[in-house]
């Protein structure tokens, strides 16, 4: 198994979302209003620093992970300002 933790622009959130479902993505975990500093500046939802992120947990067959990640990455293009967006993935066990 793979886990998957993305952290994404708030912005996005329901794009994400419709790419889970249509990959069948059910099982999964979010934390809203994540306040952070990445490549699109600083996150921390005041007037200085707007915007926050979300960030999603997800344990996924490796075959899924490669999927998850284009799907994501098709949804950033759609943009005319790029939101942030990342993956981390490693293996993981499910005890």
């Amino acid at each position: 198994m793979k886990q998957v933790i993305a952290v994404f622009d708030s912005g996005v959130l329901p794009d994400i979302m419709r790419v889970l479902e249509d990959l069948e993505i059910r099982h999964w975990t979010r934390l809203s209003d994540a306040k952070g500093a990445g490549e699109r500046n600083i996150r921390e939802g005041n007037a200085i620093w707007p915007g926050l992120n979300e960030v999603l947990l997800l344990v996924l067959p490796p075959e899924k992970v490669e999927p998850l990640i284009a799907g994501c990455h098709a949804v950033r293009e759609t943009f005319p300002l790029k939101p942030g967006m990342k993956f981390i993935v490693s293996d993981c066990e499910i005890y």
